[in-house]
């Protein structure tokens, strides 16, 4: 087995540290008297905001729904019928803009049903403690990507490395080319000079003949 890091070892104690840490804060929600008031109040608050905005995202819904079936629906109309759908349409339209206009104001305004106080000291102590780990979880992987950047990339090492290779096998191989075209050269050279001596020497031995 591979050994990991140490930093891989202390990364997992402190995620292991911070759940404890988030349990801490869930218990001491309960049994402190200022903090329990705290988590009641702002619990409430979260309550609220959950409650608006389900109720605005169930009400957007049922709109697109009746928009949607009502945009699919097959029906064959007379042009004056069209006319007639076209102004109702635009009519529908504007009135349901301002309904739904109204309708957002009332959600966000409207004060729904409190929870109680266990249940609201309950959801702040979880989002907290939530929220708490994921800060912690945040800041390992914020470190570790400095700590990453900071390491040279041994990929980009071995890839400049395989290059200067390559550059280096392509340079032997000009080379090679550029000695074997000067070799080439000298044996046609010598090629020339024989043929030259071979028939120097034909004519000496011709002329004899001819005295």
């Amino acid at each position: 087995m591979v050994p990991l890091p140490l930093f891989k070892f202390a990364a997992l104690f402190v995620r292991h540290v911070s759940k404890y840490g988030a349990n801490w804060i869930k218990v001491q929600a309960h049994d402190h008297p200022k903090f329990r008031a705290v988590a009641a109040r702002y619990g409430q608050t979260m309550h609220q905001i959950n409650m608006r905005m389900a109720v605005t995202l169930l009400r957007d819904a049922a709109a697109e729904k009746r928009a949607r079936e009502k945009a699919e629906a097959p029906t064959v109309k007379t042009e004056e019928q069209m006319r007639h759908d076209e102004a109702m349409k635009e009519k529908n339209a504007a009135k349901e803009k301002a309904e739904k206009k109204e309708a957002s104001k009332s959600i966000w305004r409207r004060r729904f049903r409190p929870l109680p106080e266990n249940k609201a000291v309950d959801l702040f102590a979880d989002v907290i403690g939530d929220s708490f780990i994921l800060l912690i979880a945040s800041g390992l992987i914020l470190y570790e990507y400095i700590r990453a950047k900071g390491k040279p990339d041994v990929n980009a090492e071995k890839i400049a490395e395989l290059s200067e290779k390559l550059k280096e096998l392509d340079q032997r191989e000009i080379e090679l080319e550029e000695a074997e075209r000067a070799r080439q050269k000298r044996v046609e050279t010598l090629e020339q000079a024989l043929e030259e001596m071979r028939k120097a020497s034909g004519k000496k031995r011709s002329l004899p003949c001819a005295s």
